[in-house]
Protein backbone atom coordinates (compact mmCIF):
# COMPACT_ATOMS: atom_id res chain seq x y z
CA UNK A 1 0.00 0.00 0.00
CA UNK A 2 2.77 2.45 0.90
CA UNK A 3 4.49 1.79 -2.43
CA UNK A 4 1.29 2.46 -4.33
CA UNK A 5 0.71 5.71 -2.40
CA UNK A 6 4.26 6.74 -3.20
CA UNK A 7 3.69 6.09 -6.89
CA UNK A 8 0.42 8.06 -6.81
CA UNK A 9 2.16 11.01 -5.18
CA UNK A 10 4.95 10.94 -7.71
CA UNK A 11 2.49 10.74 -10.58
CA UNK A 12 0.42 13.53 -9.13
CA UNK A 13 3.50 15.66 -8.82
CA UNK A 14 4.49 14.85 -12.39
CA UNK A 15 1.06 15.61 -13.82
CA UNK A 16 0.08 18.51 -11.61
CA UNK A 17 3.30 20.46 -11.38
CA UNK A 18 5.97 19.57 -13.91
CA UNK A 19 6.99 16.61 -16.01
CA UNK A 20 10.01 14.72 -14.64
CA UNK A 21 13.01 15.54 -16.77
CA UNK A 22 16.15 14.43 -15.00
CA UNK A 23 17.46 10.89 -15.17
CA UNK A 24 17.19 10.58 -11.40
CA UNK A 25 13.51 11.53 -11.43
CA UNK A 26 12.64 9.25 -14.34
CA UNK A 27 14.57 6.23 -13.05
CA UNK A 28 13.04 6.60 -9.57
CA UNK A 29 9.51 6.77 -10.96
CA UNK A 30 10.23 3.83 -13.27
CA UNK A 31 11.48 1.70 -10.42
CA UNK A 32 8.58 2.56 -8.14
CA UNK A 33 6.00 1.91 -10.88
CA UNK A 34 7.64 -1.44 -11.56
CA UNK A 35 7.69 -2.39 -7.89
CA UNK A 36 4.01 -1.43 -7.62
CA UNK A 37 3.26 -3.80 -10.52
CA UNK A 38 2.22 -1.12 -13.00
CA UNK A 39 4.10 -2.27 -16.10
CA UNK A 40 2.65 0.26 -18.54
CA UNK A 41 3.73 3.25 -16.45
CA UNK A 42 7.06 1.59 -15.66
CA UNK A 43 7.74 1.01 -19.36
CA UNK A 44 6.96 4.64 -20.15
CA UNK A 45 9.32 5.95 -17.49
CA UNK A 46 12.10 3.46 -18.31
CA UNK A 47 11.74 4.37 -21.97
CA UNK A 48 12.16 8.04 -21.19
CA UNK A 49 15.03 7.38 -18.79
CA UNK A 50 17.10 5.47 -21.36
CA UNK A 51 16.60 8.30 -23.82
CA UNK A 52 18.17 10.64 -21.28
CA UNK A 53 20.95 8.14 -20.50
CA UNK A 54 21.31 5.73 -23.45
CA UNK A 55 24.15 3.82 -21.79
CA UNK A 56 22.01 2.74 -18.82
CA UNK A 57 22.29 -1.03 -19.17
CA UNK A 58 19.95 -1.86 -16.29
CA UNK A 59 17.31 0.41 -17.73
CA UNK A 60 17.34 -1.39 -21.08
CA UNK A 61 17.21 -4.73 -19.23
CA UNK A 62 14.24 -3.65 -17.11
CA UNK A 63 12.46 -2.29 -20.17
CA UNK A 64 13.04 -5.55 -22.00
CA UNK A 65 11.71 -7.66 -19.12
CA UNK A 66 8.61 -5.50 -18.82
CA UNK A 67 7.85 -5.70 -22.53
CA UNK A 68 8.41 -9.47 -22.57
CA UNK A 69 5.95 -9.83 -19.70
CA UNK A 70 3.43 -7.81 -21.73
CA UNK A 71 3.94 -10.05 -24.79
CA UNK A 72 5.37 -7.09 -26.69
CA UNK A 73 8.19 -9.12 -28.18
CA UNK A 74 9.34 -6.69 -30.86
CA UNK A 75 9.73 -3.93 -28.25
CA UNK A 76 11.49 -6.37 -25.91
CA UNK A 77 13.83 -7.35 -28.74
CA UNK A 78 14.74 -3.74 -29.48
CA UNK A 79 15.46 -2.93 -25.83
CA UNK A 80 17.61 -6.01 -25.29
CA UNK A 81 19.48 -5.48 -28.55
CA UNK A 82 20.66 -2.21 -27.06
CA UNK A 83 21.42 -3.86 -23.70
CA UNK A 84 23.71 -6.57 -25.11
CA UNK A 85 25.53 -3.96 -27.20
CA UNK A 86 26.40 -2.27 -23.91
CA UNK A 87 27.22 -5.51 -22.04
CA UNK A 88 28.48 -8.29 -24.29
CA UNK A 89 28.88 -10.68 -21.33
CA UNK A 90 25.26 -10.50 -20.15
CA UNK A 91 24.01 -14.08 -20.52
CA UNK A 92 20.47 -13.22 -19.29
CA UNK A 93 20.29 -10.40 -21.84
CA UNK A 94 21.22 -12.66 -24.74
CA UNK A 95 18.85 -15.34 -23.43
CA UNK A 96 15.83 -13.05 -23.25
CA UNK A 97 16.74 -11.42 -26.57
CA UNK A 98 16.82 -14.85 -28.22
CA UNK A 99 13.47 -15.77 -26.67
CA UNK A 100 11.94 -12.55 -28.05
CA UNK A 101 13.32 -13.29 -31.51
CA UNK A 102 11.97 -16.84 -31.29
CA UNK A 103 8.54 -15.38 -30.58
CA UNK A 104 8.81 -13.05 -33.60
CA UNK A 105 9.96 -16.03 -35.74
CA UNK A 106 13.39 -14.53 -36.39
CA UNK A 107 14.89 -17.96 -35.96
CA UNK A 108 18.35 -17.30 -37.34
CA UNK A 109 18.94 -14.36 -35.00
CA UNK A 110 17.31 -16.26 -32.13
CA UNK A 111 19.70 -19.16 -32.64
CA UNK A 112 22.79 -16.92 -32.53
CA UNK A 113 21.70 -15.14 -29.36
CA UNK A 114 20.48 -18.26 -27.54
CA UNK A 115 23.75 -19.98 -28.43
CA UNK A 116 25.66 -16.96 -27.12
CA UNK A 117 23.74 -17.13 -23.83
CA UNK A 118 24.50 -20.84 -23.55
CA UNK A 119 28.21 -20.35 -24.18
CA UNK A 120 28.50 -17.56 -21.62
CA UNK A 121 27.49 -19.90 -18.78
CA UNK A 122 29.96 -22.71 -17.92
CA UNK A 123 28.44 -26.19 -17.81
CA UNK A 124 29.38 -26.49 -14.14
CA UNK A 125 27.30 -23.44 -13.22
CA UNK A 126 23.53 -23.26 -12.96
CA UNK A 127 22.04 -20.60 -15.20
CA UNK A 128 18.67 -20.39 -13.49
CA UNK A 129 15.17 -20.64 -14.91
CA UNK A 130 15.69 -18.07 -17.67
CA UNK A 131 18.78 -19.83 -19.00
CA UNK A 132 17.03 -23.21 -18.81
CA UNK A 133 14.18 -21.83 -20.91
CA UNK A 134 16.68 -20.34 -23.34
CA UNK A 135 18.46 -23.70 -23.66
CA UNK A 136 15.15 -25.42 -24.29
CA UNK A 137 14.35 -23.06 -27.16
CA UNK A 138 17.91 -23.42 -28.45
CA UNK A 139 17.33 -27.18 -28.61
CA UNK A 140 14.14 -26.58 -30.61
CA UNK A 141 16.07 -24.58 -33.20
CA UNK A 142 18.87 -27.14 -33.34
CA UNK A 143 16.26 -29.84 -33.94
CA UNK A 144 14.66 -27.78 -36.67
CA UNK A 145 18.05 -27.52 -38.38
CA UNK A 146 18.75 -31.25 -38.06
CA UNK A 147 21.46 -31.00 -35.37
CA UNK A 148 19.75 -33.74 -33.40
CA UNK A 149 22.64 -34.96 -31.25
CA UNK A 150 23.53 -31.46 -30.06
CA UNK A 151 19.87 -30.76 -29.33
CA UNK A 152 19.69 -33.95 -27.26
CA UNK A 153 22.80 -33.07 -25.29
CA UNK A 154 21.40 -29.67 -24.36
CA UNK A 155 17.97 -31.11 -23.58
CA UNK A 156 19.54 -33.71 -21.30
CA UNK A 157 21.02 -30.92 -19.17
CA UNK A 158 17.70 -29.08 -19.11
CA UNK A 159 15.83 -32.23 -18.06
CA UNK A 160 18.18 -32.85 -15.15
CA UNK A 161 17.45 -29.36 -13.81
CA UNK A 162 13.78 -28.92 -14.70
CA UNK A 163 12.74 -32.54 -13.93
CA UNK A 164 9.05 -32.22 -14.83
CA UNK A 165 7.68 -30.29 -17.80
CA UNK A 166 5.20 -31.95 -20.22
CA UNK A 167 5.86 -29.43 -23.00
CA UNK A 168 9.61 -30.02 -22.89
CA UNK A 169 9.12 -33.78 -22.58
CA UNK A 170 7.07 -33.85 -25.79
CA UNK A 171 9.65 -31.73 -27.61
CA UNK A 172 12.41 -34.14 -26.56
CA UNK A 173 10.82 -36.77 -28.77
CA UNK A 174 11.59 -34.78 -31.93
CA UNK A 175 15.42 -35.02 -31.95
CA UNK A 176 15.12 -38.55 -30.59
CA UNK A 177 13.15 -39.52 -33.70
CA UNK A 178 15.20 -37.22 -35.94
CA UNK A 179 12.22 -35.09 -36.92
CA UNK A 180 13.34 -31.57 -37.95
CA UNK A 181 10.19 -29.70 -36.95
CA UNK A 182 8.97 -27.55 -34.09
CA UNK A 183 6.51 -29.07 -31.59
CA UNK A 184 3.71 -26.90 -33.00
CA UNK A 185 4.21 -28.53 -36.42
CA UNK A 186 3.85 -32.14 -35.27
CA UNK A 187 0.93 -33.79 -37.06
CA UNK A 188 -1.86 -35.12 -34.88
CA UNK A 189 -1.27 -38.71 -35.98
CA UNK A 190 2.36 -38.50 -34.86
CA UNK A 191 1.96 -36.91 -31.47
CA UNK A 192 1.66 -40.21 -29.63
CA UNK A 193 4.92 -41.68 -30.93
CA UNK A 194 6.69 -38.36 -30.37
CA UNK A 195 5.35 -38.20 -26.81
CA UNK A 196 6.48 -41.76 -26.11
CA UNK A 197 9.95 -41.10 -27.45
CA UNK A 198 10.10 -37.88 -25.45
CA UNK A 199 9.17 -39.71 -22.28
CA UNK A 200 11.88 -42.32 -22.88
CA UNK A 201 14.44 -39.57 -23.39
CA UNK A 202 13.26 -37.60 -20.36
CA UNK A 203 13.29 -40.64 -18.12
CA UNK A 204 16.89 -41.32 -19.11
CA UNK A 205 17.78 -38.05 -17.41
CA UNK A 206 15.39 -38.04 -14.48
CA UNK A 207 14.31 -41.58 -13.57
CA UNK A 208 15.92 -44.90 -12.53
CA UNK A 209 17.37 -46.96 -15.45
CA UNK A 210 14.62 -49.59 -15.26
CA UNK A 211 11.94 -47.04 -16.08
CA UNK A 212 13.76 -45.78 -19.17
CA UNK A 213 14.32 -49.36 -20.35
CA UNK A 214 10.60 -50.04 -19.98
CA UNK A 215 9.81 -46.87 -21.96
CA UNK A 216 11.99 -48.02 -24.84
CA UNK A 217 10.50 -51.50 -24.93
CA UNK A 218 6.99 -50.04 -25.01
CA UNK A 219 7.96 -47.60 -27.77
CA UNK A 220 9.55 -50.31 -29.95
CA UNK A 221 6.64 -52.67 -29.34
CA UNK A 222 3.97 -50.14 -30.28
CA UNK A 223 5.78 -48.44 -33.17
CA UNK A 224 8.17 -51.03 -34.67
CA UNK A 225 7.86 -49.59 -38.17
CA UNK A 226 8.05 -45.88 -37.39
CA UNK A 227 11.26 -44.29 -38.76
CA UNK A 228 14.08 -43.83 -36.24
CA UNK A 229 12.41 -45.76 -33.42
CA UNK A 230 14.90 -48.64 -33.71
CA UNK A 231 17.71 -46.15 -34.26
CA UNK A 232 16.80 -44.32 -31.04
CA UNK A 233 16.69 -47.58 -29.10
CA UNK A 234 20.00 -48.60 -30.67
CA UNK A 235 21.73 -45.44 -29.48
CA UNK A 236 20.41 -46.11 -25.99
CA UNK A 237 21.79 -49.66 -26.09
CA UNK A 238 25.11 -48.50 -27.56
CA UNK A 239 25.77 -46.58 -24.36
CA UNK A 240 24.41 -49.15 -21.90
CA UNK A 241 24.46 -52.61 -23.49
CA UNK A 242 26.60 -52.27 -26.63
CA UNK A 243 26.46 -55.96 -27.57
CA UNK A 244 22.73 -55.53 -28.29
CA UNK A 245 22.82 -52.32 -30.34
CA UNK A 246 23.80 -53.58 -33.83
CA UNK A 247 20.58 -55.61 -34.35
CA UNK A 248 18.53 -52.48 -33.67
CA UNK A 249 20.46 -50.47 -36.25
CA UNK A 250 20.06 -53.30 -38.76
CA UNK A 251 16.35 -53.34 -38.02
CA UNK A 252 16.26 -49.60 -38.64
CA UNK A 253 17.68 -50.24 -42.12
CA UNK A 254 14.79 -52.60 -42.80
CA UNK A 255 12.35 -49.85 -41.82
CA UNK A 256 14.34 -47.01 -43.41
CA UNK A 257 16.62 -48.49 -46.08
CA UNK A 258 18.39 -45.20 -46.86
CA UNK A 259 19.16 -44.34 -43.21
CA UNK A 260 22.59 -42.71 -43.03
CA UNK A 261 22.67 -42.46 -39.21
CA UNK A 262 22.04 -46.21 -38.83
CA UNK A 263 24.92 -46.95 -41.21
CA UNK A 264 27.19 -44.58 -39.30
CA UNK A 265 26.38 -46.29 -36.00
CA UNK A 266 26.93 -49.73 -37.50
CA UNK A 267 30.31 -48.67 -38.89
CA UNK A 268 31.40 -47.36 -35.49
CA UNK A 269 30.13 -50.49 -33.73
CA UNK A 270 31.85 -52.84 -36.15
CA UNK A 271 35.14 -50.95 -35.77
CA UNK A 272 34.97 -51.67 -32.05
CA UNK A 273 34.08 -55.29 -32.75
CA UNK A 274 37.01 -55.66 -35.16
CA UNK A 275 34.69 -56.31 -38.13
CA UNK A 276 36.53 -53.84 -40.33
CA UNK A 277 35.22 -55.04 -43.68
CA UNK A 278 31.65 -54.60 -42.50
CA UNK A 279 32.52 -51.27 -40.94
CA UNK A 280 34.05 -50.00 -44.18
CA UNK A 281 31.04 -51.19 -46.18
CA UNK A 282 28.57 -49.26 -44.04
CA UNK A 283 30.80 -46.18 -43.79
CA UNK A 284 31.22 -45.97 -47.58
CA UNK A 285 27.50 -46.47 -48.07
CA UNK A 286 26.79 -43.63 -45.64
CA UNK A 287 29.13 -41.27 -47.50
CA UNK A 288 27.68 -42.27 -50.86
CA UNK A 289 24.14 -41.64 -49.65
CA UNK A 290 25.03 -38.33 -47.98
CA UNK A 291 28.42 -36.81 -48.90
CA UNK A 292 27.50 -33.74 -46.83
CA UNK A 293 27.06 -35.75 -43.63
CA UNK A 294 29.78 -34.91 -41.12
CA UNK A 295 29.01 -38.07 -39.19
CA UNK A 296 29.42 -40.23 -42.29
CA UNK A 297 32.79 -38.67 -43.12
CA UNK A 298 33.99 -39.14 -39.54
CA UNK A 299 32.87 -42.76 -39.48
CA UNK A 300 34.75 -43.38 -42.71
CA UNK A 301 37.84 -41.66 -41.30
CA UNK A 302 37.77 -43.78 -38.16
CA UNK A 303 37.37 -46.99 -40.15
CA UNK A 304 40.22 -46.17 -42.53
CA UNK A 305 42.48 -45.10 -39.67
CA UNK A 306 41.82 -48.38 -37.88
CA UNK A 307 42.75 -50.22 -41.07
CA UNK A 308 46.02 -48.28 -41.23
CA UNK A 309 45.03 -46.05 -44.16
CA UNK A 310 46.05 -42.67 -42.74
CA UNK A 311 45.94 -40.91 -46.11
CA UNK A 312 42.38 -42.05 -46.67
CA UNK A 313 41.44 -41.11 -43.13
CA UNK A 314 42.92 -37.64 -43.61
CA UNK A 315 40.95 -37.14 -46.81
CA UNK A 316 37.70 -37.99 -45.02
CA UNK A 317 38.59 -35.72 -42.10
CA UNK A 318 39.32 -32.81 -44.41
CA UNK A 319 35.93 -33.36 -46.02
CA UNK A 320 34.36 -33.24 -42.55
CA UNK A 321 36.30 -30.07 -41.79
CA UNK A 322 34.93 -28.37 -44.90
CA UNK A 323 31.41 -29.27 -43.77
CA UNK A 324 31.99 -28.12 -40.17
CA UNK A 325 34.91 -25.67 -40.14
CA UNK A 326 34.39 -24.54 -36.53
CA UNK A 327 34.54 -27.94 -34.82
CA UNK A 328 37.55 -28.24 -32.48
CA UNK A 329 37.08 -32.01 -32.28
CA UNK A 330 37.51 -32.46 -36.02
CA UNK A 331 40.60 -30.24 -36.01
CA UNK A 332 42.14 -32.33 -33.25
CA UNK A 333 41.65 -35.50 -35.28
CA UNK A 334 43.31 -33.82 -38.24
CA UNK A 335 46.23 -32.84 -35.99
CA UNK A 336 46.66 -36.48 -35.05
CA UNK A 337 46.51 -37.63 -38.68
CA UNK A 338 49.16 -35.13 -39.75
CA UNK A 339 51.31 -36.35 -36.88
CA UNK A 340 50.87 -39.96 -37.99
CA UNK A 341 51.86 -39.00 -41.53
CA UNK A 342 54.89 -37.02 -40.37
CA UNK A 343 53.55 -33.74 -41.79
CA UNK A 344 54.82 -31.60 -38.93
CA UNK A 345 54.19 -28.12 -40.40
CA UNK A 346 50.62 -29.04 -41.29
CA UNK A 347 50.20 -30.51 -37.83
CA UNK A 348 51.35 -27.28 -36.18
CA UNK A 349 49.06 -25.16 -38.34
CA UNK A 350 46.04 -27.30 -37.53
CA UNK A 351 46.95 -27.41 -33.86
CA UNK A 352 46.94 -23.61 -33.81
CA UNK A 353 43.46 -23.61 -35.34
CA UNK A 354 42.33 -26.25 -32.87
CA UNK A 355 43.50 -24.13 -29.93
CA UNK A 356 41.74 -21.05 -31.29
CA UNK A 357 38.47 -22.85 -32.00
CA UNK A 358 38.48 -24.60 -28.64
CA UNK A 359 38.67 -21.22 -26.91
CA UNK A 360 35.95 -19.75 -29.13
CA UNK A 361 33.62 -22.71 -28.69
CA UNK A 362 34.01 -23.00 -24.92
CA UNK A 363 30.91 -24.44 -23.21
CA UNK A 364 29.48 -25.63 -26.55
CA UNK A 365 28.73 -29.36 -26.89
Amino acid sequence: MNRWISVLLLLATALGQSEPRTFEELSTMARQAYEADHPEEAAQFYGRAVKVRPDWTQGWWALGMIEYGRDRYAECRDALTRMVELDTSAAPGFALLGLCEFRTKQYEAAFEHLKKAHMLVPVTQGGGQLLDMADYHLSLLLTQEGAFEVAQEILMRVARKVHSNPEMMLAAGLPSLRMPVLPSDVLANRRDVVAMAGKAFWDLATQPPDEAEADFKTLVSKYPKFPSVHYFYGTYLAARDPERCAPEFLQELRVTPDSVPARVQLALRYVLDGKLDDALKFAREAVALSPDSVGAQLALAKTLRTQGDDEGALSALLAAERLDPVSPAIRLQIVNEYRALGRIEDMRRENSEYTRLKAEQANWP
